[in-house]
Parts: C-alpha cells; structure tokens; sequence
C-alpha cells in the first residue's frame, strides 16, 4: 500500500500532491489526538494543534515561526477538510489549465499567507478579532485560488443543482460575501478575515498579472532556491537570456529563433483561449480527444 501511494506521488500532478498533503496531515493530527487521549502522549502537546497552528499573537509566533505556513495544511474535523479539498480539485483543476501545475502551488502558499496576513494586522489593530489564539485551515489558500480561477475565467460557466448554469464569477462573489457577512456574527471571525484576504489577494494576483506584474515570481524563486541547496548543494545561478532557445521538438533537435519560438508561443495562447471558450460554453466532455490531450499537457508544465 505504501509503495502504491509513493508511486501515485511521483506520477501526480501538483494538484493531487495539494490534496495528499492536506490529507496526509489531517491523518498524522487525528494520530497523535488518539494517542493523546489514550494517555500515550501528554495531552498538553495537542495546544496549538501539536505545534502546526499559527497565531495572531506575536509573541506566541515566535516560538513557532514554522507555523506561518504549516497552518495551511491543518484541519481536525473531516467535514472542514472535506469542503476544502473539494473545493480546491474543482477550482485548482480549472487554474492549471490556463496558468500550470508551478503557479497552482506558488498561489496557494502566497494565498494562504496573505490570508495570514490580513488575519494578524486585524486581531493586533482590533481585540474584538482575537476570539482563539490560534488558527489553521486550508481555506485562505483555497480562496486565493478560487478568486483567481474566477477573475481569470469570470464568464466559465458552473451548473449547480436547483440553481442552474451560473459563471463562475458569480458564485465567487457569493462565496466571498458569505464570509463577509459572516464576520458580523463573530463565529469565526479570525477565519473570515483569513477567508477574505486570499480572495482579495487570488483577485488583485490576476489582475496584476494581466498588467505585466508578477505578484508570486518571487515565491518560485525562493522554492527553486531551496530545492537547489536540498538537490544539489548549492544556490543554482540566474539563467542568462540569450538569443536563441533551445526546444524540444518531437520530430528532430534543433534551436528555434526568438521569432520563431515566440510565434509558436502565440499559436499555444490562441489555441488554449479557443479551447477554454469552447469549455465555458458547452463543457469539458465535448472537447475532442485531442484537445483534452493539449489541456492535459498545458497543464502539467
């Protein structure tokens, strides 16, 4: 069983490995929460949900810095995993086609940190927010990823049961409304302002992206930094921009101009903005097999 679910790892795309994460984790909490209980664990480890919440407090923090982004990752009731992860396969689906597997993950963790963000300014600015001391949950991240997918696609068309055909930037505003609605009550309201600050960042990402300005470049990097050192020792160095570009071809090797690659990146564009409106308006199942196959490749690149 191990050895299938490794191999599943290694073949998944970044999707599936956002999903196995979140329930790897939820699995290794309800773990240690029954050994707490039996009396194998001292059942004080299980405050601040074993170490992987995250605070508003400051000076809680800083003794768990590692918990700004492990809270993204933690639930402890199924139900609250069960709508995240699905709303993550639905929305994170919809995002990789049109931006890849490498933007799906550095929009999640730089969502889910805006949403961290948000929460903290709010609890220190306002002590009406600070309800719990500690906070965790996918949902931020998930936002972030459900706003963009709906600011990037705002006419893709959702059915939904009783309601019918809605786009998708309909049911996202209603989603974010109902988190701000929401914070009247004060429930949960820390989640809601989490909630809120990775649509807003999910929104302000696309809409920054489509004025030339990378909002989470700088996280890839920072990831490319570190796998370099864990990989293969040291920092890899910056590329150099060159004249030509080396391109796989299926037929021969060879290089490709600026001009001609930057022609064969346009023709990918225009044939994936075809492709995406022909979804929005009659569905992914009457694509035909070939177009399945260039969204399936464009999406894991």
């Amino acid at each position: 069983m191990w050895d299938d679910l490794k191999r599943q790892w290694a073949s998944g795309n970044m999707l599936t490995r956002l999903i196995f994460a979140n329930v790897g984790v939820f699995t290794l909490v309800m773990t240690l929460r029954l050994l707490a209980q039996v009396g194998v664990l001292d059942a004080a480890w299980s405050t601040g949900v074993f170490g992987l919440a995250t605070s508003w407090d400051v000076a809680v923090l800083m003794y768990r810095p590692w918990s700004v982004f492990t809270h993204m990752f933690v639930h402890v009731d199924v139900w609250h995993l069960v709508v995240n992860m699905a709303w993550l396969y639905w929305m994170g689906r919809l995002f990789m086609v049109q931006f890849g597997a490498r933007r799906l993950l550095s929009t999640y963790c730089v969502g889910g940190l805006a949403g961290f963000a948000l929460f903290v300014l709010a609890a220190n600015a306002a002590p009406v927010f600070q309800q719990s001391t500690f906070a965790y949950g996918a949902s931020a991240a998930v936002m972030a990823i459900m706003a963009a997918t709906a600011t990037a696609q705002p006419n893709y068309t959702v059915r939904l049961f009783l309601l019918g055909a809605i786009p998708l930037k309909y049911l996202a505003i209603g989603w974010v409304l109902l988190d701000y609605f929401a914070l009247g009550n004060g429930a949960n309201a820390g989640g809601n302002l989490a909630h809120l600050g990775g649509a807003a960042f999910g929104y302000l990402m696309i809409k920054q992206s489509q004025a030339g300005r990378d909002w989470v470049g700088w996280f890839e990097r920072l990831l490319d930094a570190v796998m370099g050192v864990v990989q293969g020792g040291s920092i890899p160095s910056p590329r150099k921009k060159t004249r030509f570009r080396k391109v796989k071809d299926t037929r021969t090797t060879r290089v490709k101009s600026d001009e001609a690659f930057n022609r064969e990146k346009r023709e990918q564009a225009d044939r994936m903005d075809a492709i995406l409106d022909k979804v929005s308006k009659h569905g992914y199942d009457n694509l035909t097999a070939d177009e399945k196959e260039f969204l399936f490749r464009q999406s894991n690149r």
